[in-house]
């Protein structure tokens, strides 16, 4: 760097390895730039792991003014031939090119242009802060025009079934010449490794594997895009310590009698304190592991989740895998808990149980690991006080996680709408009743949810009703709360 060119601005620069090994850079190179994939119709997606390569199938608009049926309907015929109507077809044949009897898709498949791709990265820029991932390959994908091999195969097919009977009659002895293989080289082996035929073979050889494709609005796509963000982003550099610490942040203190790959990480020994004390400060972590701040920052963030200020343990580290309900709607009903407790001071755990549809022993024991019962407001309050200060000394850092709690939420609610749903239910009732759908998106508001509230408003309804014999039934789980 010259000395007449000055420091504009310092970035600091992370590395995150969540997707890492998972990560691909996708190129369209015959795709007009102009064109994005907001509006394409991802039909069937589908994978060869070993051999990396991907396949994609692009749905195409038949209704368009643009598309000619007469010469979707002719490519489908050459390449599958006549097919019989669908209602005489239960089941159709899996072999067929196009199953709807008109090309109605495109298929791209990759290729991989770059073999050495250590050291290429994707790299995000958010709050003055780059965070870099390093990829695991690049691909290419180009359309398939595989259809016209199958149309030519069929053509030599027809016209040998038609010429079979005139090569029997005119059948003649043919010379046959033995020849015996001389023993291979390996510098044979290896050209013959890598010659187009072996390799094609190979690549035949592996069957494809269905993929599953989100759409990037979706939340699964979001939640991904949260892991190209690195975990131990703090405030300051490493550099910025003294010697000791840099070096003690580097190798924490362990029992030196260990091996080096048995003594816990950082990130293991705060999972490890959060799961015994349930919720705990930032301040506090870092005074029971005697490290920076920053160190127990980046380490918290790495290891475990953040509601109101406080830390706590992630859901699939706590829960034990072991019970009756499913160990993932187990682990989403706790994040949504936590969800509510950044909206809300107070949670009524009656309308919980209603939301996560769990028994009503799993509920008391999911939100008991992060809160307690406070009887003078009648509802569910976080273990410790919300810490104020570090809400307002790391406002990204809450941004972030608010982010993640959200997409968290949505997740939950989509889990819930994807159950089968009975056929036969029952008429809404036009009272205002205790439903799990004021818990699954509740929205923020500064008075608490209570169940002093819910009470009321019962006996507020029971008494509009008059002298009706109306009357519900309210399980005894839900009857009075356990402390």
């Amino acid at each position: 760097m010259e000395e007449d060119d000055p420091v504009v601005q310092e970035i600091p620069v992370f590395l995150s390895q969540a997707l890492s090994k998972n990560l691909y850079v996708y190129q369209y190179p015959v795709r007009p730039a102009n064109r994005d994939w907001k509006d394409v119709k991802v039909t069937n997606a589908s994978i060869k792991p070993k051999n990396q390569l991907v396949r994609l199938e692009i749905g195409l608009d038949t209704y368009s003014d643009k598309y000619c049926p007469s010469k979707g309907e002719q490519i489908a015929i050459n390449t599958d031939g006549q097919q019989e109507s669908s209602w005489h077809v239960k089941e159709k044949d899996r072999s067929q090119y196009f199953r709807n009897g008109i090309m109605d898709k495109i298929v791209y498949e990759s290729s991989t242009p770059c073999v050495e791709s250590r050291h290429y990265a994707v790299a995000i820029l958010q709050d003055k802060e780059l965070h870099c991932t390093p990829i695991q390959g690049v691909v290419q994908m180009r359309p398939s025009y595989s259809y016209y091999d199958k149309q030519d195969k069929r053509k030599h097919d027809k016209n040998k079934s038609n010429g079979s009977d005139d090569e029997e009659k005119d059948s003649d002895v043919q010379q046959v010449t033995v020849k015996f293989a001389r023993q291979e080289t390996e510098v044979a082996k290896k050209a013959r490794e890598k010659s187009f035929e072996t390799m094609s073979h190979r690549l035949s050889e592996e069957l494809w594997y269905d993929g599953l494709w989100k759409h990037h609005d979706t939340d699964q796509a979001e939640l991904e895009r949260l892991k190209l963000f690195s975990g131990t982003s703090s405030d300051g550099s490493a550099l910025a310590l003294r010697g000791r610490e840099y070096v003690r942040a580097l190798v924490p203190p362990g029992d030196e009698s260990q091996p080096p790959d048995q003594i816990p990480t950082l990130q293991d020994r705060i999972r490890e304190m959060l799961i015994s004390a349930r919720l705990m400060t930032l301040g506090e972590v870092r005074r029971r592991l005697g490290t920076t701040e920053s160190a127990a920052l980046a380490g918290a963030r790495a290891a475990a989740c953040c509601v109101r200020g406080a830390w706590c343990a992630r859901s699939h580290d706590v829960l034990p895998r072991a019970a009756h309900a499913p160990h993932a709607l187990r682990c989403a009903a706790r994040d949504h808990v936590l969800y509510l407790f950044t909206q809300h001071t107070y949670i009524d755990r009656r309308k919980v149980a209603a939301a996560v549809r769990l028994p009503p022993e799993d509920v008391l024991e999911i939100i008991s690991s992060v809160a307690k019962y406070n009887p003078q407001h009648h509802g569910w309050e976080l273990l410790i006080p919300p810490d104020v200060a570090f809400e307002t000394k790391y406002p990204d850092v809450m941004q972030r996680q608010n982010l993640y709690w959200e997409a968290r939420q949505r997740s939950f609610n989509e889990m819930l709408i994807g159950e089968n749903v009975p056929k036969r239910q029952r008429k809404k009732s036009q009272r205002e009743s205790v439903s799990s759908d004021t818990m699954m998106s509740p929205k923020p508001r500064c008075n608490s949810v209570s169940e002093e509230d819910s009470d009321r408003k019962r006996h507020k309804n029971k008494s509009a009703t008059g002298s009706g014999k109306r009357t519900r039934n309210i399980s005894s789980s839900s009857a009075h709360d356990g402390t």
